[in-house]
């Protein structure tokens, strides 16, 4: 019977100081790890709506989205923009964008935040292209307003999908299209 209990026992106890240690290195990482993502995502606000001098005031109301406000000026009195996370699923992954628009509804920038595609098809929603200085995938979404109802061009649209990841394209494209239409309705004529 002891026989039988003993390898048991070990197994137990690799399990309970392997457990340990993992959520040691947990509790010594995760604040780095939020102020990393925080600082990554005060670097994208500024790319994707940037001369904000009244900087962002982010807006929660509890309904399963959430935005930011950027204000030209200090006096923050003047609305810049508007900025809003799109997140869909992809092929493999969640995979999120920030998405920077004019107070008229005009996307200016859209920046993907976080993927884990498959790398050489689905992760090439991030490829800058040699002699250019931005996404190429990204760039196509500049100049669309909620108005528009844009979608790949394999679904109609006028969106250039990337060869072998269209389910990737598709997300990204579906993400901030529905985004901005989420958006243009909670402000609406605020600008």
């Amino acid at each position: 019977m002891r026989d039988i209990l003993k390898p048991g026992v070990i197994l137990m106890a690799y399990a309970l100081i392997a457990g340990s240690a993992l959520a040691f290195v947990n509790v010594r990482t995760a604040p780095r790890i939020d102020e990393n993502r925080q600082i990554a995502e005060n670097e994208a606000r500024a790319e994707v709506l940037p001369e904000m001098a009244g900087g962002y005031d982010f807006m929660d109301e509890g309904a399963g989205f959430s935005y930011w406000i950027g204000y030209r000026d200090a006096g923050k009195r003047e609305i810049g923009g508007y900025i809003f996370i799109a997140q869909g699923s992809g092929y493999s992954s969640t995979i999120e964008s920030m998405v920077g628009v004019d107070p008229s509804g005009t996307i200016l920038a859209v920046k993907v935040l976080s993927q884990q595609e498959t790398p050489g098809l689905g992760a090439r929603v991030q490829e800058i292209r040699r002699g250019e200085t931005e996404p190429w995938f990204t760039r196509q979404f500049r100049g669309k307003t909620s108005r528009d109802d844009f979608a790949v061009i394999q679904d109609g649209g006028d969106i250039d999908a990337i060869t072998g990841a269209t389910i990737s394209s598709r997300t990204v494209t579906d993400s901030i299209n529905r985004g901005l239409k989420k958006l243009m309705e909670r402000v609406g004529g605020r600008s």
